[in-house]
């Protein structure tokens, strides 16, 4: 590949995921956990047990904790800042997909690896959010990866870059960085009936490697925390949220099929049409496409089997796709995307355009520039059309939707952002004299994390107990500080606009609205 198109790839990419991120707010409820904790990290100058609300937190393990408070000490208590790595790993992740499919096969397959990552959806989406998928997919990528790699050419480089990716991977998500690794790479030992590779992959000190690396942060988090630390993070965030559902109503069989169109896209209808294809020629599957689509199936396979299921629990089956994909467009002489196909491509397109025009109109987004995605879609076919004779489809349909993706950022996702998270209120609370204050409803927890007040949430007396942290349970997800509403008296309490007639109902003092943000209504107490 000439180095032009490298040039351009990773100046769209740098573009992609930097662009806006100071003007997201941190958002409610996901995000703001993770900035908030990383916060408190930074205030509290306790690099080692994670806290939220000022109570210990045992959610997630811990590196994602550590980058994002790294960023604050770096940038400050920003929105870029908590966006920053992020963003970074998705870069990151570009470079081994790149480099997977180079290793692979070859630079060609490597570039149009990345060029098909960059510019599918669940990608752009998670490399801009405060979540762990984006830092969580460059390790159990890596793992995965080196040991491909390792397989093949037998250097002890790879095998210990695969421990240690590994070891990084427990660090960021828990136990499954290592057990979803080890059964896709068992299930293709079993597959290739090669188990002579036990010998050579230096397992007891590639295992101490993985080792050194995860388990002293878990052994000094249970040295401090004992049983508490035990039962709420391997307990209730491993194995509750794999046995029982968190979000009954997404237990349906088609859920990870319908997030999985979306999330490849435009490239998923590429998927059974290789594979119809290649069944149809009778074409054997090749030892590197064997790993990778059997990476793939695992991923998919084992998370539709929890019993929680996320929108970005299978994220991680972008990276073999995206280079299984890449090859096939690459050495296939018959094209795949067709008329047909850009078809499928401009309808979805409408479709995601019709959406955000209805959603506008109806109430649920408040966008002043809506207008730009129209006209990004204009301006990304005058650029298909320009790019299709010189550089090819795929690049042309990449382009395309990379427009379209950076007008979702001005257009949609900056607007979003401000209604769903509650800056406003936190800098409206910023400035009053109050320490304290009662929460009537939703709680907002990024209103915590941009003022740095206290805020309790207010609870009718009879769900106190049903409310309260306990046993297995999801209950112990409630770390919020909270109250009985009538018990606790706060001469200002915060309510959506939605909840204030419920809330009047329920608590029988006289109330003023002292001052509003957005939905949020600040009441303050008539003596």
């Amino acid at each position: 590949m000439q180095r032009k198109y490298w040039l351009a790839f990773w100046l769209a990419a740098v573009l992609l995921l930097f662009f806006g991120n100071g003007q997201l707010l941190v958002t409610d409820s996901v995000e703001s956990n993770y900035a908030l904790t990383a916060k408190e990290m930074v205030l509290s100058n306790d690099w080692l047990s994670p806290q939220i609300y000022g109570h210990y937190w045992y959610d997630k393990p811990i590196m994602f904790y550590w980058l994002t408070a790294l960023a604050f000490k770096i940038f400050g208590f920003t929105e870029f800042a908590a966006r920053f790595f992020p963003a970074l790993f998705g870069l990151a992740g570009l470079g081994l997909v790149c480099y997977g499919g180079y290793r692979l096969y070859d630079e060609k397959v490597g570039f149009f690896s990345g060029v098909l990552l960059l510019s599918s959806i669940e990608f752009f989406l998670i490399s801009k959010s405060i979540i762990t998928d984006a830092v969580l997919f460059c390790f159990f990528s890596a793992s995965l990866l080196f040991f491909y790699l390792g397989y093949k050419e037998n250097k002890a480089v790879f095998w210990y870059l695969m421990y240690a990716s590994a070891g990084l991977a427990v660090l960021t998500k828990g136990p499954i960085g290592v057990l979803l690794p080890g059964l896709i790479i068992t299930l293709f030992l079993l597959w290739q009936r090669d188990w002579r590779v036990l010998r050579r992959c230096k397992f007891f000190s590639g295992v101490l490697l993985c080792t050194v690396i995860a388990v002293p942060w878990y052994a000094a988090m249970y040295s401090l925390h004992g049983s508490d630390f035990i039962n709420t993070f391997f307990g209730v965030h491993n194995f509750l949220r794999a046995t029982v559902s968190e979000h009954p109503r997404d237990n349906v069989w088609y859920y990870y099929l319908l997030v999985n169109i979306l999330a490849l896209f435009p490239w998923s209808a590429l998927v059974p049409m290789c594979l119809w294809r290649r069944y149809r020629q009778q074409q054997p599957l090749e030892e590197q496409k064997k790993f990778l689509l059997l990476w793939a199936a695992a991923v998919f396979c084992f998370f539709q089997c929890v019993a929680t299921k996320y929108i970005t629990y299978t994220y991680p089956l972008l990276f073999p796709m995206s280079i299984f994909l890449a090859q096939e467009l690459v050495k296939e002489h018959k094209p795949f995307l067709t008329r047909s196909y850009m078809l499928f491509v401009g309808i979805v397109l409408a479709a995601l355009l019709g959406a955000a025009f209805w959603a506008d109109k109806a109430g649920i987004l408040n966008c002043e520039h809506l207008f730009v995605l129209p006209l990004s879609l204009i301006g990304g076919m005058l650029l298909y059309i320009f790019l299709q004779s010189r550089c090819g489809k795929v690049l042309a349909l990449a382009g395309l939707c990379i427009c379209f993706y950076l007008s979702l950022i001005y257009g949609v996702a900056i607007s979003l952002s401000e209604e769903r998270s509650a800056k406003g209120l936190g800098e409206l609370l910023a400035n009053t004299s109050n320490t304290k204050a009662g929460v009537y409803g939703a709680y907002p927890t990024s209103a915590v994390f941009y003022s740095g007040k206290v805020l309790v949430k207010l609870l009718p007396a009879e769900r106190m107990s049903t409310y309260r942290p306990q046993g297995l349970s999801w209950n112990s997800k409630n770390v919020m500080p909270f109250a009985d509403l009538d018990a606790e008296n706060y001469s200002v309490v915060i309510v959506k606009n939605n909840s204030l007639n419920r809330f009047l109902q329920n608590n029988h003092k006289n109330w003023l609205i002292d001052a509003c943000s957005g939905k949020w209504l600040l009441l303050r107490q008539l003596s």
